[in-house]
């Protein structure tokens, strides 16, 4: 990367490879001891899907039988009937579980969720529901999630406690009375004994988190082989799956305290990538020099950068801002999405731009290879105003308010803006948390109105948003994406060069109001070329504000908390139906008149626009 990157790789590389020669891990052999493996057709629709089991048999009290299954795809043209009914076909095999282990009043004690939401903080057990379902998303339904609350009067059943006792995972949530910690105690004693005397113990940890003042080391965490509560002198030699562990623990920690569903359950992906012997599409790739990967790994990929992107590299670091970037960068994991993203928008040039363009997508120096989430499964609005949604008025919903001749209006009284909407809420971590989030939606030039119900229209999307540096300066930033329409009317393909890297992402057209006062969105993305997913959804208005969610007495509060009420409600509803809590909702700064959006001036909309303009003008003017 910059020069201090690269000598940091090259140390790291030096350093491991002596250490690594006969060096043996002590985990568990995953080889199974017998494979069956057998094929069957499963028809849907006009496509028939080719179903490979592949049954596996284990030795040890983990896991006795793995099934996998693989499905091939007989035709291209796949209709929705068809992709249901290749969805539930495909089983797929469980990796592990977690269990969330709460106190007895844990529908009534707040949670250190949502603290930035218009919802305000979801109970404990309402929060834990939700990252019990999340697990299952982020790891393709590898990872289960389950519940287990603490009663006041009894101890957990014995069904419970072995639960407990076997579960990959255990993260304890706010317990706080001695009973509840006392019994947490013995359950992480009698956890920690077993990750000592089972050969299977990589695949074990577990976290307090919120329990008092965890004045026992028995409620400390373990992470893998890493014990907290015992120091190892493994830990100190930085190969070893001890230290891996130790890393990793510290990582997941850091997770945690954001109080974020996305970073939470993205820290628990990590544990399962790590020890269960089974890859998490959602965290398997890492463009950084690790000690996990291996000298051999970071000394192929450090070649491979200098050898088909030396120029490039060295432009780089010769230049004081994409040096600065990639040093900042280099600080940090980048498979974090949170502070990598910010830091690159932070310091956007032409030069990082090919830098990284040249490293990541056009030479895919680290074997990326991220697709799509496909969970959760989300379904589009099917009626509009009373009628079933059409393609033609699915795109002018897009479009909303913005002043163009394709937007939707009629007698709606839309007011005619400069934006087609403006980001009001969004659930996002990493993405949608940014100030000033303008959207605006338009036809391609090359549309033709014969076309518009066959699904061959495409549409112009430019986001552009402020972005507070971590250096302190208030800049705009934007982006230009190609919109395509999905197999479903209301659903959409989107794709962008950003930073050069490629992202796709697929959008569900979730509700909007048939006065246009507010949409929703869900989206599904991935850059592919750094191995990164996301997932994230929308809460959008004319202006930026929440208001035309409320009633009119609730207009212009100045609460945090939205007042409840029918629309609010309603809007409430349609997120979660699409599996967004709305306490994972991050306000958007949308003021004008604030010193931050003052001091980055006017906002460029139609930086890209103008020249679509001029292109329809100009195909006007031949007709």
């Amino acid at each position: 990367m910059s020069s201090t990157s690269v000598m940091k790789g090259l140390l790291l590389i030096l350093a491991t490879a002596h250490a690594f020669v006969g060096h043996n891990h002590a985990r568990r052999s995953l080889n199974p001891e017998k494979v069956l493996t057998r094929n069957k057709e499963v028809k849907g629709g006009t496509t028939t899907v080719t179903i490979k089991e592949t049954t596996e048999f284990y030795s040890g009290p983990m896991i006795s039988r793995h099934t996998k299954l693989m499905a091939t795809v007989s035709e291209d043209s796949i209709t929705e009937k068809d992709n249901q009914a290749k969805d539930e076909a495909i089983v797929e095999p469980v990796t592990g579980n977690v269990v969330f282990l709460l106190p007895s009043n844990a529908d009534q004690i707040q949670s250190k969720f949502g603290s930035r939401s218009p919802y305000g903080n979801p109970t404990v057990l309402e929060a834990a529901q939700h990252l019990q379902r999340k697990i299952g998303w982020f790891s393709d339904q590898l990872v289960n999630g389950q519940i287990v609350v603490l009663s006041s009067s009894s101890e957990p059943t014995q069904d419970e406690q072995k639960l407990l006792q076997d579960a990959n995972a255990v993260i304890a949530l706010h317990l706080s009375s001695s009973a509840e910690t006392e019994y947490a105690e013995s359950l992480f004693k009698k956890r920690r004994q077993r990750q000592q005397d089972e050969p299977d113990g990589l695949n074990f940890c577990q976290f307090a988190l919120e329990c008092g003042e965890l004045s026992s080391n028995e409620l400390s965490s373990i992470c893998g082989p890493f014990d907290t509560a015992t120091a190892s002198p493994s830990s100190l030699l930085p190969w070893t799956d001890v230290a891996s562990g130790k890393r990793l623990d510290e990582r997941m920690k850091g997770l945690f305290k954001r109080w974020t569903s996305d970073d939470f359950t993205y820290a628990l992906t990590l544990f399962f990538n790590r020890f269960s012997g089974t890859p998490i599409d959602w965290c398997k790739h890492s463009i950084d020099a690790t000690w996990e990967k291996g000298p051999v790994q970071n000394a192929q990929e450090l070649y491979s950068m200098v050898n088909k992107c030396g120029d490039c590299v060295v432009k780089c670091v010769q230049d004081e801002q994409c040096k600065e970037c990639l040093d900042a960068l280099t600080a940090l994991d980048t498979t974090d999405q949170v502070a990598s993203y910010r830091t690159i928008v932070s310091y956007e040039s032409e030069l990082l731009e090919n830098f990284s363009y040249c490293i990541l997508q056009k030479n895919n120096i680290f074997n990326c290879d991220a697709k799509i989430p496909q969970y959760p499964k989300v379904k589009p609005m099917t009626q509009f105003r009373g009628t079933p949604l059409t393609r033609k008025v699915a795109r002018q919903i897009l479009i909303g308010h913005l002043d163009d001749e394709d937007s939707l209006f009629d007698d709606s009284n839309c007011e005619r803006m400069p934006t087609s909407w403006k980001v009001a809420a969004g659930a996002n971590v990493a993405y949608d948390q940014f100030p000033s989030q303008n959207q605006i939606f338009y036809e391609a030039a090359s549309n033709q109105p014969k076309n518009e119900e066959t699904g061959k229209q495409f549409l112009w999307y430019d986001p552009v948003f402020r972005v507070e540096t971590i250096d302190g300066r208030n800049v705009w930033c934007k982006r230009h994406y190609r919109v395509r329409e999905g197999p479903t009317i209301g659903t959409f393909y989107f794709s962008v060069l950003d930073n050069g890297v490629v992202s796709n992402e697929y959008w569900t057209l979730v509700d909007a109001a048939d006065d246009l006062s507010y949409i929703i969105f869900h989206y599904a993305g991935a850059a592919g070329a750094v191995g990164q997913r996301y997932l994230g959804g929308l809460l959008c208005t004319a202006d930026g504000s929440l208001d035309p969610i409320l009633d009119e007495s609730q207009k212009g509060s100045t609460s945090a908390i939205l007042p409840k009420g029918p629309m609010v409600d309603h809007v409430y509803s349609k997120l979660r139906s699409v599996g967004i809590e709305p306490w994972e909702l991050f306000c958007v700064d949308n003021r004008v008149d604030s010193p931050a959006a003052l001091d980055a001036g006017e906002a460029p909309l139609d930086h890209f626009r103008k020249d679509v303009l001029a292109e329809k003008e100009k195909r006007k003017s031949q007709q």
